[in-house]
């Protein structure tokens, strides 16, 4: 080997048998010093003679016994303590991963190996090549392919070298794929331009607009617009470039106040106090730019107060950046590619409608827009983010709105302002396929301005235009009614004595890219849009032009003929309207002809299918001329519109009780037959009741989002923020449908308060009851809601809607035919119901006590069911009251009111006395009403109303202040008058009030991490220089507060020695 390498030094695993790992590196380019050696890893340092960079890097070769291989996973847990930002790269043979073959599975050895990966903060690099490393040599049913081998790396490696990546080769003596570490790739010249947002804050910020911008360019008002834009991108490229490294320059800026401080705290001279004010107010200068630009960045909303976390937002930012960055593409052929490259309508506008689409745009509409669009959101082409807008709009908000004003006017849009940006979002983990991902279109800010303008008026039309079988995008409707029909329908699919059904999931391949634009137009034609209103929107969508962003860089300039953009805000509002007309298609092929059977509990309300986008279910008795006219009518709407079905991911679901013509109508459609429980909208749809099994993807979310945060090193305050505003959430949706199981719930909270107290992979006990935890801050906790709780307040506004006979929701009105048949919720049959049903029927009764029925005219309220007299329906106090009165069981209140007044028969009976003596107050010009006791029907108010808080703790107006020092808010402290003194002092919402609650708790967090230093640590420091750490942090939680310019933020900043912008 010497002979083959010259100059090459050599390093051998001497320790282990054999000698399983070597090292060789050229001694003219790397520098290589071992720093330890064991049986299964040689870790070492490596130097870049060339470039004078230092990395660290363990070899490993896993040994086959589980046993032995937990020491190796202890080993570089060990290690990966001593990293301090330091990169670091762990490559070799673990011997346990991911699997492929008959004999693969999941073990306790793989899971073993995962939280290894998580408790030592590393992430696989990414890599092109072959996805599976190792193979076992052998052929048919005994083949198995492992990935054993790989390359994981900290997030100081992808700080450092974020372009990073290793080419898994084909085998050729080993069965192992060799791993080839790859250099970062070069980036292109030229890469896109993005307005940070912190430069709008910047002294001199208006003046560079201003100076642009006071110059003439000829030509529309659009084109000046777009040429000034373009004209301040040197400008701006300039001052981020003299801002230099963010990053470093906190640091230094922390050094020289650090430096200054203690030269203060020595010598005491006024000198040095004007130095370490200076010092200060240019420190906080670079924390508010750094924390700006990475929250852009990074796109993390849920990282709002508290801790300042660049380490989380670097680690957000480059782990995305890996994941979205593309290393190769097969396309199509197989090649690998690594370089870039009308009477039938539910409703037409009226006369009035379609004039108050066209009305003329006024400026205030304008703004309004650019002032909606979110400044963290990606920027188009030319790079300027809705911020620079907003921040500008005294100096160019004239000239903006004139030229969006122009197209309106004019009916054209110029070609820059509808360029598009596409960046593909990958489907998979590494995808390497086109199509693995997923375009999304970036569109400049000045075009959605335009977008978001359309689309406020089309939502004025939108609902009646739209058939109540759609939901989505349409203003008032709700997404759980098509997953709460879907369930209805779908109950009892596995009983063979009910009747024939069936129920097509269509999946539409490229649904937004499919769309044809003359279809589209004609669409628009047939809803009587009117004419310039099309025009506007074929301008929008006709004149897009397109460049790829790959990898940081622009590739080509080019058009399309057919798709809508998905990330155009106008474009889920026109894919409505073409579904709209799937559901015409079906309508008129069901009218004339009688080959078309209903599903069971659909034919009174005409239900054929249920659309959530492209997320389509079609429903129909179980016999082969209903599923024949079905596809019929699914190919001529793919002919007219472009949309095609996707046969290989479409499913058909047949009743237990279609068996005659199964066969024939799975040959018919050429879909996979499915089997319940399917996946619809995100959740499963069973034919019996919900199961833990069926809940398995909430659980799973949990895991996941907690594997991703065991490198973040969150302190208790952190791990609290992200339990409220991401953790606490994952189960929101699901719980907003349906009841989970007791079980599911449990688990999910068992989590929640094992992330609180110990982290994701720490040890500890808890500190505080969870109960106590639970409670709102103004009862003492810290403002986290059980599950539970929240389940049962989210499926209340469901029994809501029932009681109010919600007129937009298709559910509702299925429910009001099909299960209440003119009887109150509390009084159905849910023997033979549906377990949904079953659940939210039993869980209606913890409302009843909060709802007042306000008598009107009587045409709504049951006379002897409802709840309209005192506290329980006059049949349970009356039961003989329909035979003695002559008035039937279903009779309306309306029987007994003439002319705005009760009208009784048989006065003189004694139970009717009794009625009478204690009768509402009637309201004749009015209608029948439901009103909730509590106010506003909310979900906070049915959560107060079904779990009354308890009384507030007289400590809880301190507790506004920074999330970490909460905890001190529990404990009932002796110093009873103090706090007294302070919660009524300070318990305005005054900025100064706010700040001093702050500095109360900083000074207590404070005073107890000193405490914990001297007795852990033997590590003492001042009393001044713990008030100075109090203060300090408190002034840096006042910097990261989104303060809008005022009065108290002058005075507040004045006092507190913040630096005014």
């Amino acid at each position: 080997m010497c002979s083959l390498l010259p100059g090459w030094r050599w390093f051998d695993d001497y320790s282990g048998p054999g000698s399983r790992i070597w090292l060789a590196w050229d001694e003219l380019e790397v520098g290589v010093e071992i720093l330890r050696v064991a049986a299964q890893i040689i870790h070492c340092r490596l130097l870049n003679k060339r470039t004078s960079t230092t990395c660290l890097m363990s070899v490993v070769y896993g040994e086959c016994d589980t046993i032995r291989r937990r020491l190796l996973w202890a080993e570089l847990v060990s290690i990966s303590a001593d990293m301090v930002d330091i990169p670091w790269c762990v490559l070799g043979d673990f011997n346990a991963s991911e699997s492929c073959g008959t004999t693969a599975e999941v073990t306790q050895a793989m899971n073993e190996f995962r939280d290894f990966i998580s408790e030592a903060g590393l992430t696989h690099m990414p890599y092109t090549g072959c996805p599976f490393t190792w193979h076992n040599c052998s052929t048919g049913s005994r083949s198995l392919w492992r990935r054993l081998d790989r390359v994981l790396v900290n997030d100081n490696w992808l700080l450092r070298w974020p372009h990073s990546s290793y080419l898994s080769a084909l085998p050729q003596t080993s069965d192992h794929s060799p791993l080839i570490l790859l250099g970062a790739q070069r980036r292109a010249a030229g890469g896109l331009f993005r307005f940070d947002n912190f430069l709008a804050s910047q002294p001199g910020f208006l003046q560079s607009v201003r100076h642009v911008w006071c110059h003439s360019i000829y030509g529309t008002k659009m084109y000046e617009v777009t040429r000034k834009l373009k004209a301040l991108k040197p400008l701006f490229r300039a001052q981020r470039k003299n801002k230099g490294d963010l990053a470093n320059n906190v640091n230094l800026a922390k050094r020289f106040l650090d430096q200054a401080q203690s030269l203060f705290d020595t010598f005491k001279e006024d000198a040095l106090l004007e130095l370490v004010q200076w010092c200060r107010k240019v420190y906080c200068r670079a924390v508010v730019m750094e924390d700006s630009v990475l929250r852009q960045r990074a796109k993390l909303r849920w990282l709002k107060y508290g801790d300042r976390c660049s380490t989380v937002f670097f680690r957000q930012i480059n782990r995305t950046r890996v994941k979205l960055r593309v290393f190769q593409i097969t396309n199509a052929a197989g090649d690998t590619i690594t370089e870039a490259d009308q009477p039938y309508l539910k409703h037409t506008l009226t006369l009035e409608e379609a004039t108050a689409l066209t009305l003329p745009i006024s400026p205030s509409e304008i703004k309004e827009a650019f002032f909606d669009i979110s400044e963290d959101s990606a920027p188009g082409p030319d790079g300027f983010t809705s911020a620079f807008f907003k921040a500008a709009w005294d100096e160019i908000g004239a000239d903006v709105c004139a030229a969006i004003s122009e197209f309106f006017v004019s009916g054209r849009i110029l070609k820059q302002i509808n360029a598009t940006l596409l960046v593909l979002i990958p489907k998979v983990q590494l995808p390497t396929r086109v199509s693995e991902f997923r375009p999304i279109a970036c569109c400049n800010v000045m075009y959605k301005a335009i977008a978001k303008i359309l689309v406020k008026r089309m939502k004025l039309v939108l609902h009646s235009l739209i058939d109540y079988s759609q939901n989505a995008f349409v203003p008032g409707r709700c997404i759980a009614d098509n997953i709460l029909l879907a369930q209805e329908l779908l109950s009892g699919y596995n009983q063979a004595r009910l009747p024939q059904r069936c129920t097509i999931k269509i999946d539409i391949q490229k649904a937004y890219d499919s769309v044809q634009w003359d279809f589209l137009l004609q669409i628009l034609k047939l809803f009587n849009f009117p004419s310039q209103f099309i025009s506007w929107v074929e301008q929008c969508v006709t004149t897009a032009a397109f460049s790829i962003a790959l990898n940081g860089c622009l590739y080509g300039f080019f058009c399309r003929f057919t798709g809508l953009r998905q990330g155009d805000p106008i474009s889920p509002y026109l894919f409505v309207l073409v579904m709209e007309i799937l559901h015409v298609l079906l309508r008129l092929r069901i009218q004339p002809e009688g080959a078309f059977h209903y599903h069971w509990k659909c034919s009174v309300l005409g239900i054929i299918n249920l659309c959530f986008a492209d997320d389509v279910l079609i429903f129909c008795a179980g016999d082969i001329s209903s599923v024949r006219l079905i596809t019929e009518v699914l190919e001529e709407f793919a002919r007219l519109s472009g949309l095609r079905i996707n046969p290989s991911k479409s499913t058909i679901i047949l009743s237990k009780s279609v068996q005659r013509d199964r066969q024939n109508i799975l040959n018919l459609v050429g879909f996979q037959e499915g089997n319940l429980p399917i996946k619809y909208l995100g959740v499963p749809l069973t034919a019996s009741r919900l199961t833990v099994a069926d809940c398995r993807p909430i659980l799973e979310k949990v895991s996941a989002r907690l594997a991703g945060w065991a490198h973040l090193n969150l302190s208790l305050a952190g791990r609290a923020q992200l339990l409220k505003s991401v953790l606490a959430s994952l189960h929101m949706y699901w719980s907003s449908v349906f009841l989970l199981p007791k079980s599911i719930i449990k688990i999910i909270e068992q989590r929640m308060r094992s992330f609180l107290w110990q982290g994701v992979s720490g040890s500890g006990l808890a500190k505080v009851a969870w109960d106590q935890v639970c409670k709102t801050k103004e009862e003492g906790g810290l403002g986290i809601r059980r599950v539970l709780h929240v389940n049962l307040a989210l499926i209340m506004k469901h029994v809501w809607r029932i009681l109010q006979e919600d007129s937009n929701s298709i559910w509702v009105a299925w429910v009001l035919r099909y299960r209440l048949r003119n009887h109150p919720i509390w009084t159905v049959n849910t023997t033979s119901a549906s377990w949904s049903w079953k659940k939210l029927v039993k869980a209606s009764y913890l409302l009843k006590e909060g709802l007042e029925y306000r008598v009107g005219d009587g045409a709504r309220f049951r006379l002897w069911t409802d709840l309209w007299h005192s506290s329980s329906p006059l049949i349970h106090r009356f039961p003989r009251g329909p035979t003695i009165t002559g008035l039937p069981a279903d009779a309306r209140l309306m029987m007994v009111i003439q002319q705005g007044q009760w009208r009784w028969p048989s006065e003189a009976d004694f139970d009717i006395q009794q009625i009478m003596s204690d009768l509402p107050t009637l309201h004749p010009q009015q209608s029948d009403e439901i009103l909730w006791k509590q106010g506003t029907f909310s979900t906070q108010s049915v959560l107060k109303f079904l779990f009354p808080p308890s009384p507030p703790v007289i400590w809880h107006r301190l507790l506004g202040v920074l999330n970490r020092h909460v905890r001190f808010g529990w404990p009932n402290r002796g110093w009873q008058h103090d706090i007294t003194w302070a919660a009524r002092r300070w318990r305005s919402r005054h900025l100064l009030n706010e700040a001093s609650r702050a500095l109360l708790a900083s000074i207590v967090y404070n005073i107890w991490r000193e405490r914990n230093s001297r007795i852990f640590s033997d590590i003492a420091s001042s009393s001044e220089a713990v008030a100075v750490r109090a203060l300090e942090e408190v002034r840096y939680r006042i910097i990261s507060e989104d303060l809008k310019p005022s009065l108290q933020r002058l005075v507040l900043f004045r006092i507190w020695q913040i630096p005014w912008s």
